[in-house]
């Protein structure tokens, strides 16, 4: 099980510097690779989504969320119809709408998520919670403002690329640090190489 939640760990780290890497990229060329975005979109929402789904079982059972492992499903069902599916051929028409779900559907839990964190006097609830509120909004910009779509979407996936990637690398460096309530630093080091 460690060497589960190990490996969960650092695929959170990679798809964060990956997410993260498109942005930047988006940012410089917006509308050149279209297409192999799609790709590229469709395979860190699998790979996203199969981290959440897969830390939710990483967790005891008394800390864990049903958010996580349903915002993990929609992440991987919507990255395999893109992937897999016409979502390549239908990429340019879908994207606004496949992306605004995606980003709703992942940040209403993390503001729920938030929310939890908050009760427990967690510091982390507020960047959990403006992740949230800044995906929706872009979620609604996105939904209701068609004529402005494509240059909308371009520059909001960039922004929301790097703040989703940062926002996971974050967690991934969060996850390593040590809890004060599982021991010192030594003794977490022991349990984790037994």
């Amino acid at each position: 099980m460690k060497k589960i939640l190990k490996a969960i760990k650092w695929l959170l780290l990679l798809t964060g510097t990956m997410v993260a890497i498109l942005g930047i990229t988006l940012i410089f060329t917006p509308f050149e690779n279209f297409s192999a975005l799609g790709v590229y979109i469709g395979l860190a929402m699998i790979f996203t989504g199969i981290s959440e789904m897969a830390s939710f079982f990483g967790k005891e059972k008394g800390k864990r969320t049903y958010a996580m492992p349903a915002n993990g499903a929609v992440s991987v069902l919507l990255g395999t119809w893109i992937v897999f599916g016409s979502g390549i051929d239908m990429i340019s028409l879908v994207l606004p709408f496949a992306f605004t779900v995606w980003i709703m559907s992942a940040s209403i839990p993390r503001i729920i998520n938030a929310l939890s964190h908050r009760k427990k006097g967690s510091p982390w609830w507020v960047w959990l919670f403006g992740f949230g509120v800044l995906g929706i909004a872009f979620g609604f910009l996105i939904l209701f403002h068609r004529q402005l779509a494509a240059f909308v979407v371009v520059y909001s996936l960039a922004f929301m690329f790097i703040t989703h990637g940062i926002n996971s690398v974050t967690i991934f460096f969060r996850l390593n640090k040590p809890k004060p309530e599982y021991g010192t630093d030594s003794e977490i080091h022991e349990k984790v190489n037994k």
